[in-house]
């Protein structure tokens, strides 16, 4: 933890099922999430909100609320590795579900979006 990056995050993915036919529910879920980092300095900015989103799913947040992680180069997130649908959590316990990454000179930087049970 740092000046720059104050918050403590981790990132993880969803398991892919393979199984076809009938399935429950198999929308976020963070028991069935696989952690690929964990650990990370990380400053997270609010950039928006919006409306209510209009699937209405029970992971989806009152209004929504978009947000940037941005994390330092010395974190050791490779370019690639952190994928769009991939969940933050921060060290406060709340969820980001990842619309954008990106990787530039200063470090992965991350669109997301607010998550609520």
């Amino acid at each position: 933890m740092s000046f720059m990056y104050p918050r403590t995050i981790s990132i993880s993915r969803q398991a892919v099922s393979t199984a076809g036919g009938l399935k429950p529910y198999s929308g976020a879920d963070p028991v069935a999430e696989q952690v690929l980092f964990s650990g990370l300095p990380a400053s997270i900015q609010q950039t928006s909100t919006s409306a209510k989103p209009d699937a209405n799913l029970p992971a989806d947040a009152r209004s929504r609320s978009i947000w940037r992680v941005f994390m330092p180069l010395s974190a050791g997130v490779p370019a690639g590795a952190v994928l769009r649908g991939d969940i933050v959590t921060d060290d406060a316990g709340q969820r980001y579900q990842v619309w954008a990454p990106y990787v530039n000179s200063l470090g992965p930087n991350l669109l997301v979006e607010r998550l609520e049970a």
